[in-house]
């Protein structure tokens, strides 16, 4: 799960440190905390970034000299004192050369001192700009993403975004406890779901099209009609607020993740709207925050707090791998269409795709600056898409890691991703309230 903001009432006092409180608002921040997780990973982060300035060497760059006044002087005496001396000169080397001749030499002469410091200040701003523009042409990326259009209609972050399966289609879900369902092309608000009571966290869309999935913090997984938003099934097996669901290939089960530390696993009737739990798997020694089902729907992939991605038999619940090769929190985890390979990011601010049958890492990505919270394979299986809280979605060969673009069009942190059936767009969802639609 993407790392939530902080209580808006306790925002300010969390990025405060305890030296700086009141000895009342540090007791009543310490009693928020022991009930409040999402606070105490905020403490915990402005804990972390405290120490890493802390250990900062000193800087090692010193500003340029200030050049004084007389530097850039264009009076007059300094100049006659030198074209005397220019002119002593010269005419004794040159007897021959005429008054009109010795003069223009010695213009020129004057000209060249009055001008010189101007030159000099110009080239070293020119071989500053240089510098700096070499640097940026190395660490730039080869292109950035094109805006086609941007969704407005939410009035708090943006944590989930799904195409539907034809590409007509955008589902976005938010922190302003609704989920909304655009026209793809026009950008136009189709209609707004309002059946949660909660912050929603994720949205999926069926892979025959019909039904959207929304998974809530009201500890809820709804399914609706995604023609007209009417309510077809509610799920309630978890005891903790949901953040994580994924379809079956054959649109009949879904999978959930939990800060109930549980995925669970079950099937829904489209006519009664009854749900039948069919597995729960509790391996999981913390928050499970992404879930991700196999093309061929035998199994499934989840990823948590406890650092680790699990791979499990959809139909028994048994593990069949562990995956141990991140540092922090697995926010996200998406199998490749071909099944072969799975990618998992994280806290840690690295992607890592690693072989689905043996656990062997494969590649590592490292190209963003904060923490991964979100992944989306291209439909041909050649590239991944990552977003971070960094600002930036990423997108990179699938096989060599070579980053290919970056797209810098949003003003807060990327939480979802979602490429077009056709592969031609990507969707991205941010804290900045909004979901943009660009070509990689």
């Amino acid at each position: 799960m993407k790392r939530q903001p902080p209580c808006a009432a306790w925002a300010e006092k969390l990025a405060l440190r305890a030296e700086d409180l009141s000895s009342t608002d540090l007791a009543a921040l310490n009693n928020h905390l022991a009930s409040c997780p999402i606070c105490q990973a905020a403490q915990a982060d402005y804990q972390f970034f405290d120490a890493r300035l802390a250990a900062l060497p000193p800087p090692t760059m010193k500003p340029l000299p200030r050049l004084s006044a007389p530097f850039f002087s264009q009076g007059d005496e300094p100049h006659k004192i030198e074209e005397a001396k220019y002119t002593t000169r010269s005419a004794h080397r040159s007897s021959h050369a005429s008054p009109k001749a010795a003069g223009s030499r010695v213009g020129r002469a004057s000209w060249f001192r009055r001008t010189l410091p101007t030159i000099s200040v110009a080239s070293l701003l020119l071989a500053i700009c240089i510098l700096f523009s070499a640097l940026y042409l190395t660490t730039a990326r080869h292109s950035n993403g094109t805006t086609v259009m941007s969704y407005t209609g939410h009035t708090d972050a943006v944590d989930a975004v799904a195409w539907s399966p034809d590409g007509k289609y955008v589902a976005s879900a938010s922190r302003d406890d609704t989920v909304r369902v655009w026209n793809a092309e026009r950008g136009t608000l189709l209609f707004t779901y309002t059946g949660h009571s909660n912050i929603v966290d994720a949205v999926a869309w069926s892979p025959d099209g019909k039904y959207i999935a929304s998974a809530s913090w009201d500890r809820t997984v709804q399914v609706w009609d995604a023609s007209n938003g009417a309510l077809i099934a509610k799920y309630t097996g978890h005891t903790s607020l949901v953040d994580a669901l994924a379809w079956s290939p054959d649109s009949q089960s879904i999978a959930s993740g939990s800060w109930d530390d549980t995925v669970q696993v079950w099937n829904w009737n489209a006519h009664s709207g009854n749900t039948n739990t069919l597995q729960i798997y509790t391996g999981h020694g913390e928050i499970v925050d992404a879930v991700s089902w196999s093309p061929d729907g035998k199994y499934i992939a989840s990823g948590g707090w406890d650092r680790t991605v699990r791979v499990w038999d959809a139909s028994s619940g048994k593990t069949i791998l562990t995956y141990k090769g991140h540092s922090d929190t697995v926010n996200a985890v998406i199998w490749s269409p071909n099944g072969t390979s799975i990618a998992s990011a994280s806290r840690d601010q690295t992607v890592r795709v690693w072989d689905a049958s043996t656990g062997k890492t494969i590649l590592t990505y490292s190209g963003h600056k904060d923490s991964v919270t979100t992944l989306a394979w291209s439909p041909d299986g050649k590239r991944i898409a990552s977003g971070s809280l960094d600002n930036t979605a990423q997108v990179w060969d699938a096989n060599t890691g070579k980053p290919i673009l970056t797209y810098s069009g949003h003003s807060g942190g990327v939480n979802a991703l979602a490429w077009s059936p056709d592969g031609t767009r990507i969707a991205s969802a941010s804290w900045d309230h909004t979901v943009q639609i660009w070509k990689p």
